[in-house]
């Protein structure tokens, strides 16, 4: 029954009808698992996990508090919620120092009474309220859902996104009428009146002459102000578009509807923004100013320590690698059970053709590597035998430059680029040679093989087609070789 369950959780077409019963059919270990089919346990959960999260940020503020030194720098004492505080502009006088720690004792205060609603609400959920919610046009009904419900999914995607991007607002209005944020370029407290609203100097971080660093190389906070107005602006959007709006057709295809997939995507923007915070929190001093957070050069004369933007760096990237892991744990489980596998039975190959030697797999056999392969020039349709072996010729011959010139033995001369090229075009010839050779011993007399696989193209089925298809192969090859090779002796021109 359990091994059964399991396979459900993560099929696309397993949701089973709304259960009022709070008899849990998974292992308490499986965590939110047993709750698949009882959208109230759920909600319940996620409110006792909100309350966990918001009771130790408000104890851990009070902690760091009583133990807070004004006359230390805060990088030196182990704190690490302060600084985000202060960085906000509370308590924070002229040069970083702090002048009030009341503003953090009530915000401490507020989280721990926030925690204690939130648990009551969690509480309610996972003893009083219905274990599952109706999905209906009331307002309680509209927390109700089904996972295979494409169009309610995006909904709640739509929603997450609308509140993401209120809470990028907040940000602006701290920063603009509500006390200001502290200047690392000034080192004082400010309002910013003027935040940047030019777009082109906004997301030049991303692409164009400000891109290099990516957006960690943003130097005031006009800009950090002004992106958080636009990021704010495209979430709402965002928001909007999904929660009125059903998918397309090719992401119902593309994707898979069920809890353990949401669970999946989930983990992998997780863990993206995980170690964009990390990159971030190490090379920005702007957003995260040095009289808070420490250096991001450690000095190489002294012994090195672990102070707040350490710290904060080192567990964003420990934190994103497990989600990481997660996300390709439950993918993989998600993908194996959409294409048919059933790995509670330790199930992980399904057929096995002796003939062309081919192992099918969760991998292989997944919709979105099934797109890629598919999308490759030797399977794509509607090209000609000849423009399928002058794609495959081109990327093989830019490709294969590379070990000749980096591996090869004349490696460390002036030579190596020149004959490094004259490896790989012999390489080509060689490789046309095999092909024409396979070609003439499998279309003998004009017919095709019974066990060539019927994926492959009609155009390359037969003795003339393959002969196109080499001499593209030849022709991509020595091209794509010359390509690379001209790219590597001038790169002065570029």
């Amino acid at each position: 029954m359990t091994a059964a369950l399991d396979s459900e959780s993560v099929s696309e077409k397993a949701i089973p009808p709304a259960q009022t019963s709070h008899k849990f059919q998974h292992p308490w270990w499986r965590g939110n698992a047993r709750f698949v089919d009882q959208s109230g346990m759920l909600l319940g959960a996620h409110l006792a996990q909100a309350a966990l999260i918001t009771l130790w940020a408000g104890a851990m503020t009070l902690f760091e508090l009583s133990h807070f030194n004004a006359a230390q720098p805060m990088f030196e004492q182990g704190i690490i919620l302060l600084p985000n505080l202060a960085r906000l502009g509370y308590g924070v006088g002229e040069g970083g120092l702090v002048s009030d720690t009341y503003p953090y004792y009530v915000i401490g205060v507020v989280h721990l009474v926030s925690s204690t609603v939130l648990a009551a609400g969690g509480l309610f959920h996972a003893l009083l309220g219905p274990s599952a919610l109706a999905a209906d046009d009331t307002f309680a009904g509209g927390f109700g859902y089904d996972w295979a419900d494409p169009d309610k999914m995006t909904s709640i995607l739509g929603t997450h996104l609308v509140m993401l991007g209120c809470g990028a607002w907040l940000l602006v209005i701290k920063a603009m009428f509500w006390g200001g944020l502290y200047d690392a370029n000034l080192e004082t407290v400010r309002v910013i009146t003027n935040p940047t609203l030019n777009a082109a100097r906004i997301f030049g971080y991303l692409i164009g002459p400000l891109s290099s660093g990516g957006m960690a190389a943003v130097d005031s906070l006009e800009d950090i102000v002004g992106g958080h107005l636009w990021m704010g602006l495209i979430l709402v959007l965002g928001g909007a578009w999904h929660t009125t709006t059903q998918p397309r057709e090719w992401a119902k295809q593309l994707l898979v509807w069920s809890g353990e997939a949401y669970l999946s995507y989930s983990l992998a923007g997780l863990a993206y923004m995980g170690l964009l915070a990390a990159y971030f929190v190490t090379v920005n001093t702007v957003a995260y100013p040095e009289v808070f957070y420490g250096s991001y050069l450690a000095p190489l004369d002294q012994n090195p320590f672990v102070n707040s933007r350490s710290w904060l760096a080192i567990t964003h990237v420990f934190l994103a690698g497990m989600a990481l892991l997660g996300h390709l744990w439950h993918g993989f489980r998600v993908r194996a059970a959409d294409a048919g596998f059933d790995l509670t039975q330790k199930q992980v190959v399904q057929t096995l053709d002796l003939q062309v030697g081919n192992l099918e797999t969760p991998v292989n056999s997944s919709a979105a590597v099934q797109w890629l392969i598919g999308n490759l020039p030797i399977y794509r349709p509607g090209l000609s035998a000849f423009r399928r072996g002058l794609e495959i010729g081109m990327a093989h011959g830019y490709f294969i430059l590379g070990p000749f010139v980096l591996l090869g033995p004349m490696r460390t001369t002036d030579e190596a680029f020149s004959v490094g090229l004259l490896a790989s075009l012999v390489l080509v010839v060689v490789m046309k040679g095999a092909l024409d050779m396979y070609g003439s011993a499998t279309f003998t007399q004009g017919r095709t093989p019974s066990w060539l696989s019927s994926q492959v193209p009609a155009a390359l089925q037969t003795l003339d087609g393959w002969r196109q298809f080499s001499l593209a192969i030849l022709i991509g090859g020595i091209g794509g070789a010359i390509f690379a090779h001209e790219l590597c002796v001038r790169t002065h021109l570029f």
